[in-house]
């Protein structure tokens, strides 16, 4: 019985450390996005090459020396910014997908929220492009940047399932549809008023033609 009351003391022992590590792991991580959001609203607004850890420190009320706590370095903080600023928007264009009642109104739906998202998270977006062509000089970014991309392009394979389409013609659709996207949120950004409406019927028109592939 002794033996058998020690080994119960023991697991509840481990069960409360498990429990206390996993209270602990679940407050940095919410702790991280957190500083993420207030790292966001810095890099929108001065970009990449402008930005510093001190400036973002600044803005989350932190030190430098606790934000290194939680972030590796720059990189590190960037890369998971922009993950997690691309994950809400792969999510909301998922949403979108999801509540349009069928082909005949997905272009409209999804011309409607692409366009939103220029008009409202433009400064956010920009960001992402930024730090894309970042990519492009720092091999540090090479990772996260596919990472995003491969996500956008499975994001165009549920769109191309909904109008019944072979999810091979992705790539070619997502390079159209960025191309269009990249351009009318810089129109936008330079104080173009028409930009975000000119875009909405780019894009209508963009997968209407899609929709016609299959008689919808």
């Amino acid at each position: 019985m002794k033996l058998e009351s020690e080994a119960l003391s023991r697991l509840q022992k481990t069960e409360r450390l498990h429990d206390k590590a996993q209270k602990l792991s679940s407050k940095r991580a919410q702790r991280k996005q957190e500083l993420a959001g207030s790292a966001i609203d810095t890099l929108k607004q001065l970009g990449y090459a402008r930005t510093s850890l001190r400036d973002i420190a600044e803005q989350s009320g932190m030190s430098v020396g606790m934000l290194h706590y939680y972030f590796e370095d720059k990189v590190d903080l960037i890369s998971f910014c922009v993950r997690k600023y691309k994950k809400d928007f792969i999510e909301e264009m998922d949403n979108v997908l999801l509540a349009s009642p069928g082909p005949d109104t997905l272009a409209e739906d999804v011309a409607g929220g692409l366009s939103k998202s220029i008009h409202y998270d433009a400064e956010t977006h920009r960001l992402w492009y930024d730090i894309r062509t970042q990519a492009l000089f720092e091999h540090s970014f090479q990772e996260v940047v596919c990472e995003i991309e491969a996500g956008l392009i499975m994001l165009v394979e549920r769109l191309l399932e909904k109008f019944g389409l072979p999810k091979e013609t992705a790539l070619p659709v997502y390079l159209n549809l960025d191309g269009s996207f990249r351009y009318y949120l810089q129109r936008h950004l330079f104080g173009d008023e028409d930009a975000v409406e000119t875009f909405r019927q780019v894009v209508m028109a963009q997968l209407s033609a899609l929709a016609a592939e299959t008689g919808n």
